[in-house]
């Protein structure tokens, strides 16, 4: 019996293993590839129009570097033609080797592979001088300029305040109270009066004997007027 189990288990296991390969060519077959398209470059197309004497639009701006075709119309009764120049760097380019026929229609493509402010004018007679010209601005593509991703400001962690531990207070044994000593008391001396100067009794002498001398000399005065009297009268009238 122990023989057959493990036959058993064999054929199981190789079993298995046939089976693997199978079910990896299964999920590759379901495996998707997606061509990578990139992105082509928008056609840039001007329309411009030739009459006599002057082109519509009279200033076209165009990027550098990029192909710009030109669909141009002569609307006007005389041959035409274009020109573009940049006279500073000594470039210039005829769009068409023949001149356009009045109503006819053309397209040329020109690459501006120098930035700057361009002219383009027709080159037929003295169709320039009468008035028929232009301004084209070549401008550089702006280069796109990555915008760096703000990092996530982390917040500063807030400092954790420890309340400082409570002391107990200690019981204190109280003391007891000292006497406090009382003063001693310092007797007040009787206060002294200042002895009177000299001057205030002597103006008072003076005044007192100068009462005294007034009172006598009105007794005396008043004794001699009474002993007048006395005598004018004890003597005898006139005859």
């Amino acid at each position: 019996m122990a023989k057959r189990a493990s036959s058993v288990a064999l054929m199981t296991l190789v079993a298995l293993l046939s089976l693997l390969p199978s079910h990896a060519l299964a999920a590759r077959s379901r495996m998707r590839f997606h061509p990578v398209v990139s992105a082509a470059a928008p056609d840039i197309t001007v329309t411009i129009t030739l009459t006599e004497f002057s082109i519509t639009p009279a200033t076209i701006t165009v990027p550098l570097g990029e192909p710009v075709t030109f669909v141009v119309t002569d609307a006007g009764g005389a041959q035409h033609n274009l020109e573009v120049e940049l006279e500073d760097r000594g470039i210039e380019q005829r769009l068409f080797a023949t001149n356009l026929m009045p109503g006819e229609t053309r397209q040329a493509t020109f690459t501006f592979t120098e930035p700057g402010e361009w002219e383009m004018y027709c080159p037929v007679g003295n169709h320039r001088t009468l008035g028929m010209q232009g301004t084209i601005l070549v401008a550089a593509a702006a280069t796109p300029t990555a915008v760096p991703t703000p990092s996530p400001t982390t917040a500063p962690a807030m400092p954790t305040t420890t309340a400082p531990p409570t002391v107990a207070p200690s019981p204190t044994t109280a003391r007891p109270a000292t006497p406090t000593p009382r003063a001693a008391t310092t007797p007040t001396p009787p206060a002294q009066l200042a002895p009177a100067t000299g001057q205030p009794h002597e103006r008072t002498g003076i005044q007192s004997f100068a009462l005294l001398a007034a009172v006598l000399l009105a007794g005396a005065l008043t004794a001699g007027l009474t002993a007048r009297r006395r005598r004018s009268g004890s003597q005898p009238p006139p005859r």
